[in-house]
């Protein structure tokens, strides 16, 4: 049967072209068409998968297993990758929690995990020594012993990170045999707790644990104890990857976050990528007017090679080539408020009912106002719109580093940049599984975003930067501006 030329055309090109591609639109979306956007179950799917590759420890077997599974929902857009060369450090069983032991006298002590990145070792022993958070870990007081300290009497786990790593170098450098976090917390709370994500390979072997083991291991202090951490280090690769949507023009939109993790929460943001990525692709070009790149970056829990922090670099470099518009940095979405209640143990970890509290970071009026109108349509709340997190100084550009997170990579390098994040208890603690995360609460954030970049589809490159553009002339002329240092590889110290 022969078939007219037009009519086979039209079949070929219905074969291959997204049908909202095929026919330049009457009018392009102010905001985003729910209908048309993944459903708040998709992303339940999505989070799902990503929580069940495991722990997904930089460079190891489960990350590079879920970057591969990430450029296959991303399969239509064009990819590339960005390789690091990493030092890997990977538990035994690829589980925190079974990757470590800790005797006191002859019995063995239940353990929440190891500390990542704490030294393999096996069965060193020592004293069993309790340091308060008041004195510093010295030689005097440490060398050859089994320290135990308490983890930081903190409002979110998240705001002990520095405090921890400081313990860990000191310990390391005091030549202690080992040391032990201290929760008072249930263990069952903060079973293959992980931070801090440092990527710094320290040099003490450590544990975490529950309340009710921290009171026992104080009761026997000055008893003998026994430390493992079965782990290994090795060179590694890892990778970036990058999926390029064609506007008309090649200003872009980058939008970013971190593909390392091992609860629902910390890589969540890979979810709402996908999901945007499909939406903006199913869009005619004409109501694309600036190229969409999703970066699904790697090393933020091997943060030597923080690859939100080299996509920053270049996105610094390439600004002044006209080729970058703005910065979307996604994390951390979707989150349920847990808060610590005293008990008669100590705490607990209870929720509230609520949404935790969440920041939408916008450096520029335009971008704040993007944030302000969005969250409102989208009827999200306990939302705050900030320009930074730290304290401003105004003899720096910009007054304001921290945007709390990946983003603060992006707005220190003074590209015009956007971000969304929330530091919850589960963030780093995976006990809390699918239920530290409202998905309808996570699918009007995302929206949010979609709508954000919507209503600044005709704002120029220049009225998105704001004071962006005095920033970056200041600088040039010499201006003081946020520190870019990266974490060592390896921690100081040692015995």
């Amino acid at each position: 049967m022969r078939v007219a030329l037009p009519a086979l055309l039209t079949v070929v090109l219905a074969a291959v072209v997204p049908p909202a591609a095929q026919a330049a639109p009457q009018s392009c979306p102010a905001t985003v068409d729910e209908s048309a956007f993944a459903t708040t179950a998709d992303l339940h799917r999505m989070n799902a998968t990503i929580a069940g590759f495991g722990l997904r420890i930089t460079g190891g077997p489960e990350h590079k297993a879920m970057i591969n599974w990430l450029e296959r929902q991303v399969h239509g857009l064009k990819t590339t990758s960005r390789k690091f060369e990493i030092q890997r450090w990977q538990p035994l069983t690829h589980n925190l929690e079974t990757s470590a032991f800790l005797t006191a006298g002859a019995d063995r002590v239940k353990i929440a995990g190891a500390i990542p990145y704490t030294q393999p070792a096996l069965a060193r022993t020592g004293k069993l020594t309790y340091l308060p958070a008041t004195e510093p870990i010295t030689k005097d007081n440490a060398q050859g012993r089994i320290v135990i300290r308490d983890f930081p009497p903190v409002d979110r786990g998240y705001t002990a990170e520095s405090l921890l790593d400081q313990d860990l170098i000191a310990a390391g450098i005091a030549g202690a045999a080992g040391l032990i976090i201290a929760f008072d917390l249930p263990r069952e709370q903060v079973r293959g707790y992980y931070d801090p994500h440092t990527g710094t390979h320290y040099r003490v072997p450590g544990v975490f644990v529950g309340g009710d083991e921290a009171r026992d291991l104080k009761q026997r202090v000055g008893q003998r104890a026994s430390i493992s951490v079965l782990a290994y280090t090795e060179k590694a690769t890892t990778r970036s990857l990058i999926a390029t949507l064609p506007g008309q023009s090649d200003e872009r939109i980058v939008f970013d976050t971190n593909t390392d993790g091992n609860t629902w929460v910390q890589d969540n943001g890979n979810a709402a990528l996908i999901a945007l990525a499909r939406y903006f692709a199913r869009l005619p070009l004409a109501c694309r007017p600036r190229t969409i790149q999703f970066v699904f970056a790697t090393g933020h829990l091997n943060r030597p090679t923080e690859g939100t922090e080299f996509l920053a670099r270049q996105l610094d470099a390439d600004y002044d080539k006209g080729t970058v518009a703005f910065a979307f940095a996604v994390e951390h979405l979707g989150t349920r408020e847990f808060v610590a209640v005293p008990t008669d143990k100590g705490r607990e970890l209870r929720p509230t009912g609520l949404s935790e509290f969440a920041a939408w970071f916008a450096g520029s009026p335009k971008l704040a106002t993007a944030a302000t109108t969005a969250l409102a349509n989208r009827g999200v709340d306990r939302v705050a719109v900030l320009p930074g997190i730290d304290v401003p100084n105004p003899a720096r550009v910009p007054p304001q580093c921290s945007f709390g997170g990946l983003g603060t990579h992006l707005h220190s390098h003074l590209v015009p940049s956007t971000a969304m994040i929330s530091g919850p208890w589960s963030l780093w603690a995976p006990s809390f599984g699918e239920d530290a995360i409202d998905f309808t609460r996570m699918r009007a954030q995302t929206l949010a975003a979609g709508d954000a970049v919507l209503a600044l589809a005709s704002t120029s490159r220049a009225e998105i930067a704001g004071p962006y553009l005095a920033y970056r002339q200041a600088r040039a002329a010499g201006a003081a501006g946020c520190p870019h240092d990266l974490p060592p590889v390896q921690a100081p110290g040692g015995h």
